[in-house]
């Protein structure tokens, strides 16, 4: 599919600019909470979500700079999403295995729609 440049660089601006909002939720999240995690799954699940908003703000990154990385750190920063979703629920809240799905699959769509954002947005 070939698009136009502005509707590229549209694509692109708003896939940035949900990811730089991702890492600053969670990345601001994560530390708020980590004073607060008592057990073992808490502390694991704070330092995915660390993780996921270190990984957003490098998904950024690798669309100006390092760009053959960018595939893996994305995929990375999917997997890190639907983790720290899917087990959120779980550890910090009363335990549904069904809500943790819920949200883990809906973590899972909106990281293949914020990367297919960025793939028609980087598209040459």
């Amino acid at each position: 599919m070939r698009l136009r440049p502005i509707v590229r660089r549209v694509l692109l601006a708003s896939a940035t600019l949900l990811l730089i909002a991702m890492a600053w939720m969670t990345l601001s999240g994560g530390l708020r909470q980590l004073p607060r995690s008592r057990t073992l799954s808490q502390r694991v699940e704070t330092t995915v979500q660390l993780a996921c908003g270190l990984l957003s703000a490098l998904s950024v990154l690798t669309c100006f700079r390092w760009r053959r990385w960018g595939p893996a750190v994305r995929g990375a920063w999917a997997i890190s999403l639907t983790a720290a979703a899917g087990v959120s629920s779980l550890v910090w809240g009363p335990p549904s295995l069904i809500i943790g799905l819920v949200f883990a699959a809906g973590a899972l769509l909106l990281a293949v729609a914020i990367i297919w954002l960025l793939r028609l947005g980087l598209a040459a």
